[in-house]
């Protein structure tokens, strides 16, 4: 028997990014402001920040931009690695971006594991994921867009 799927307040798709990764740098006081000044200096606005901990005394930043702003990205990422030297930076391409908003997520309990149990089971494998109050974002390969949304659908509901 199929439980009632859960109510959203609808459900965003951002496609054709670049996702960067920027794994295990210093964490030292203005290094990740300096890494993400880089961007903004050069115009480029990021659609999917998480910055972590990579369980020891070093960082791990994880974003997304627009593929046109692309071309700018090996010169950034080159000059990053020289100035953080992180121990490693990775840029890649197609990927995509779904977002299932609100209302009210922060009010209820087990959204994030309702999404991931929903990706498990149509084995899809999210190249990040962020979350906020009052949404759950989800970075996959562009080529898995639909097979996620549908993944989705089987568990929440979002207006069309």
């Amino acid at each position: 028997m199929m439980t009632e799927r859960i109510k959203c307040g609808g459900l965003i798709e951002r496609t054709d990014l670049c996702l960067v990764e920027v794994q295990g740098y210093a964490w030292r006081p203005g290094h990740s402001c300096g890494i993400l000044s880089k961007f903004a200096d050069a115009g480029i606005p990021l659609a999917f920040l998480n910055i972590s901990n990579d369980g020891g005394k070093r960082k791990i930043m994880t974003f997304c931009l627009a593929r046109d702003c692309a071309a700018l990205v090996p010169n950034l990422l080159l000059e990053v690695e020289q100035e953080y030297e992180p121990e490693s930076v990775h840029a890649e391409h197609g990927m995509a971006i779904i977002t299932l908003y609100g209302p009210h997520f922060y009010e209820r309990v087990a959204l994030a594991s309702e999404v991931y149990t929903c990706l498990c089971e149509a084995g899809i494998d999210a190249q990040a994921v962020g979350s906020s109050v009052n949404s759950i974002s989800l970075v996959i390969r562009h080529g898995e867009s639909a097979s996620t949304r549908r993944a989705l659908a089987t568990r929440f509901e979002w207006p069309e």
